[in-house]
């Protein structure tokens, strides 16, 4: 699962900086440098000790930072971020873009995760069944029926317990949805990237989840994971799994990430407004681009052919339903190639199939 990175307007502003204290600009420019590398906690810190030696009165500085705290899903932090850019420039397109996107995003992850339902402390039976690795950082690692979860940076009980109960909904809720269950125990790893090299780094700095025959989940922040965040990871990599399970991995990688992202959360608006205008000036990926995998894509592309995926699940799950769906995979599964069980499935030809690029 993809993460995005955009260029910080600090890049794009440093003419403007020329004055400000030569320290501050050296914090300004690591921050965008560490922000690149997906090291946003210290990103953060490079943000803010910059702003305490000058160039406070630069509202990109505060709107740049503002992305660094939505990397980490600090929403209300990264809002009054961009407050503080709009009180300094009340017409920044960026600043207002910005602050839209957030409140979809903080909106979203808050519906996913009730926190009222995860307040009830863990059983003691399950504390008990709690192993801690005394390692530094510490490892918690639990054994359940149908999964194995390994924490491998520091994290409270009571967190543990919450990502426990994420991974038996997200069992029932997937299971039910595509109609199959994992048959064996399946491994999962749940780690923050904050202050690991990028060289021990499991995943790359656009990734964050991986299923490789284990679900690999990797977060950034200063102590415990944003559960809303860290469920929408774990639900689209659960699909991935099942669909390698149901398919024998002979899935077209539009299918797969589609089915995995409309699952995992709703789209934002600014990622419908992003197909909406790819449609209008013509730059839509075709399907035959969309059937690689997208690491193999140039990264200006990635964001795109994700968005573009789920709208295409989303539309033959709106008018097949997912019944549909499953008799598709089934058929992937059965080595019926992808144009033929499309066709069986919805009636349609692969040129028939919207949000794509057809010249």
């Amino acid at each position: 699962m993809k993460v995005e990175h955009l260029m910080p307007l600090f890049l794009m502003g440093t003419v403007h900086l020329r004055h400000t204290n030569s320290l501050a600009l050296s914090h300004f420019r690591q921050a965008t440098v560490s922000y690149g590398q997906a090291c946003y906690v210290e990103a953060i810190q490079h943000y803010l000790a910059g702003l305490k030696l000058g160039a406070a009165h630069h509202h990109y500085i505060y709107a740049d930072l503002a992305k660094a705290y939505e990397m980490v899903g600090e929403w209300d932090t990264a809002l009054a971020c961009l407050d503080i850019a709009l009180r300094l420039c009340p017409d920044s397109s960026t600043a207002l873009r910005r602050k839209a996107r957030i409140l979809d995003e903080k909106a979203c992850y808050d519906t996913l995760v009730c926190l009222d339902d995860l307040q009830k402390p863990p059983p003691q039976e399950f504390l008990e069944r709690l192993q801690l690795d005394a390692t530094v950082p510490p490892k918690y690692t639990i054994n359940s029926e149908f999964f194995s979860l390994t924490c491998h940076s520091a994290m409270h009980p009571q967190t543990v317990w919450n990502v426990c109960r994420l991974i038996h909904r997200t069992y029932g809720e997937l299971g039910e949805m595509l109609g199959h269950y994992p048959l064996s125990r399946i491994p999962i790893s749940i780690t923050n990237t904050n202050g690991t090299e990028r060289s021990q780094r499991l995943l790359p700095n656009w990734a964050s989840g991986c299923y490789d025959g284990s679900i690999q989940l990797v977060y950034c922040a200063v102590s415990e994971p944003v559960l809303g965040i860290l469920y929408a990871l774990l639900r689209h990599e659960w699909v991935h799994l099942l669909i390698h399970h149901l398919t024998n991995g002979q899935c077209p990688i539009w299918l797969d990430e589609g089915l995995a992202q409309s699952a995992a959360r709703p789209m934002f608006h600014s990622e419908r407004l992003n197909l909406q205008q790819a449609g209008q000036t013509k730059r839509l990926l075709p399907l035959a681009a969309l059937s690689e995998p997208f690491s193999q894509l140039p990264a200006k592309y990635r964001k795109l052919a994700y968005i573009q995926s789920t709208a295409i699940v989303e539309y033959l799950i709106q008018q097949f339903g997912l019944p549909k769906i499953r008799q598709l995979l089934h058929q992937l599964g059965n080595d019926i190639p992808i144009e033929t069980a499309i066709e069986q499935s919805f009636g349609l030809t692969s040129k028939e199939i919207p949000f794509v690029d057809t010249a």
